[in-house]
């Protein structure tokens, strides 16, 4: 994370649906709004935010509707699509469900 963070495969991106799994899911688990708008202002400081369009939001639909043997969440295939829409070879994550992907590069 460190390198990601040190922009070493390029600027860090997240979706808007990232963004609102991040922060509802601090708000959530620490009961402290304060800790939350910290954290989310910190992260709109430090990263490119990307709101998905309708077209993405339709193929991530379809990547969520027509997996096979995954459990990917549909902010997993929101992810998919953006990458996909934006020519996104490299992902940095902790979720498992990425790591045998063909034509993505989880980083770890």
């Amino acid at each position: 994370m460190k390198d990601i963070a040190a922009e070493k495969y390029g600027r860090a991106l997240i979706t808007d649906y990232i963004f609102d799994e991040t922060v509802t899911g601090i708000f959530v688990r620490s009961k402290n709004l304060k800790l939350a708008v910290g954290y989310g202002n910190e992260l709109l400081a430090s990263v490119e935010l990307l709101y998905v369009d309708e077209h993405t939001f339709h193929q991530a639909w379809k990547i969520f509707s027509e997996q096979m043997n995954k459990e990917l969440s549909f902010t997993d295939s929101i992810t998919l699509a953006t990458m996909k829409t934006h020519g996104i070879p490299r992902i940095g994550t902790f979720d498992e469900d990425f790591q045998d992907l063909k034509d993505i590069e989880a980083i770890t």
